[in-house]
C-alpha cells in the first residue's frame, strides 16, 4: 500500500447506531451512541464514525464541528429512507445526487411556500444550484455507479398523509425523503468535500402503516454495499 492511501481518512455518517450496525461490527466497532465520534484504523485507512442523531438540527451541528476540525478525501452518508415512487423497490439501496429542504417556509392557506419563494434563499447562492444541493462527486471513482441515483428532499416531518404528500410530489417530484440528507449535503459542499449519500429504501411514503415497513431488509442491504464502498475505495 502505498503513502496515499495509507494517509487517507474519510468520514462515515449516519443519524442512529442501529442503521449501520453491521457496518459498524465489519469495522471491529459495536458500541455507539447518538451523538458520538469515534476513529477505527481499518486495512490501514482512518475511519472516522458520527452518529449525529435523527434530523437536520442534529446532523448539521455536528457536521459542522467535525468539519471544522478535520479534513477527508471523502465522507459517506449512510441510512435508510421512504420512497415516493413504487418502482424504487423496498429494499433497493440508491445514490442520492440532489436535495432540496422541503418544509423550510412558511404556510399560505392551502399552499405552503419555500424558502426560495419567499426569497428568504437566493436560488444560486453557493451551495446552491437553482435552489437544489447538487452532488457532483464522480460516482464511479468510489464502486457506486450501479446504484440508481435519486432526488431527495429533507424534511423534520416525514410525510404520512395522502393530502401532503399529493402536495408534497406536485411541488418537488422527489424520488425519496430523508430528515438528515440536506444537511449532511449542505455541510459537504460548503467546506468542499466529496461525498456520498447513499440510502436504501424501507418503506413507501404513504398513509402512516408501519406493518408495511421492512427496516430488518433496509439495513442488511444498506450495510453490505457500505462496506463494499469502503473496499472498493481502500482498494483502489
Amino acid at each position: 500500500m502505498n503513502k496515499e492511501k495509507e494517509s487517507m481518512r474519510f468520514l462515515v455518517v449516519a443519524a442512529t447506531t442501529p442503521e449501520i450496525k453491521p457496518l459498524l461490527l465489519s469495522l471491529g466497532h459495536s458500541e455507539a451512541k447518538e451523538p458520538s465520534m469515534k476513529t477505527v484504523h481499518y486495512h490501514h485507512v482512518d475511519i472516522d464514525i458520527l452518529i449525529t442523531g435523527v434530523g437536520l438540527m442534529h446532523t448539521a451541528y455536528f457536521m459542522g464541528k467535525v468539519l471544522a476540525n478535520n479534513t477527508y478525501n471523502l465522507a459517506l452518508q449512510f441510512g435508510i429512507a421512504g420512497s415516493f415512487r413504487r418502482d424504487i423497490a423496498i429494499g433497493l439501496t440508491v445514490n442520492v445526487v440532489e436535495e432540496v429542504v422541503a418544509d423550510l417556509g412558511a404556510e399560505d392557506k392551502e399552499n405552503f411556500l419555500d424558502a426560495l419563494e419567499l426569497h428568504l434563499l437566493s436560488p444560486d447562492q453557493f451551495p446552491y444550484q437553482a435552489g437544489k444541493l447538487l452532488n457532483k462527486t464522480p460516482d464511479s471513482a468510489y464502486g457506486t455507479s450501479e446504484l440508481k441515483k435519486v432526488k431527495g428532499i429533507s424534511v423534520n416531518k416525514v410525510h404520512g398523509y395522502q393530502h401532503s404528500i399529493d402536495k408534497i410530489i406536485q411541488k418537488y417530484q422527489p424520488d425519496i425523503e430523508s430528515m438528515e440528507g440536506a444537511a449532511f449535503f449542505y455541510a459537504c459542499l460548503m467546506e468542499r468535500v466529496p461525498c456520498l449519500q447513499i440510502r436504501t429504501v424501507s418503506n413507501y411514503i404513504e398513509d402512516r402503516n408501519k406493518d408495511r415497513w421492512n427496516i430488518p431488509l433496509a439495513i442488511e442491504n444498506l450495510n453490505k454495499i457500505a462496506l463494499n464502498i469502503i473496499h472498493h475505495i481502500i482498494k483502489h
